[in-house]
């Protein structure tokens, strides 16, 4: 599910728990790639994938994170998105298209950065 506002995802952080928050942020991306695999569609054992690994400076926000399935997720590792899917034989442009769009997404109207809270 995504949320209309900041205050929605605020809200609903502080009414469900950590990890419920996190399902539902993970849900939300796959529900937004219509639960398929960004890079080759397919919909067996999905994952997120974050499109720049974190080791290299990646965020852990919803614009740098795709549902992929295991095995792109796995294959790709920490290579170059570009690099790496442009290899593919599954590669088309409509889909790198799609990936970069997405890493366009205008971020002011939604949260999204998961972060669980401590607890003091």
């Amino acid at each position: 599910m995504v949320y209309d506002t900041p205050d929605d995802y605020l809200y609903n952080l502080e009414a469900v728990s950590s990890s419920e928050a996190k399902r539902l942020w993970k849900n939300s991306i796959k529900d937004e790639w219509s639960r398929q695999c960004a890079y080759c569609e397919s919909k067996q054992n999905l994952t997120l994938d974050h499109i720049i690994p974190q080791s290299k400076g990646g965020k852990d926000t919803k614009t740098n994170v795709v549902c992929a399935c295991k095995s792109c997720n796995l294959l790709k590792g920490y290579d170059d998105w570009k690099a790496w899917f442009s290899s593919q034989d599954f590669f088309t442009d409509e889909k790198m298209n799609a990936i970069i769009q997405w890493m366009k997404q205008d971020v002011s109207s939604f949260y999204v950065v998961y972060r669980p809270r401590k607890i003091i």
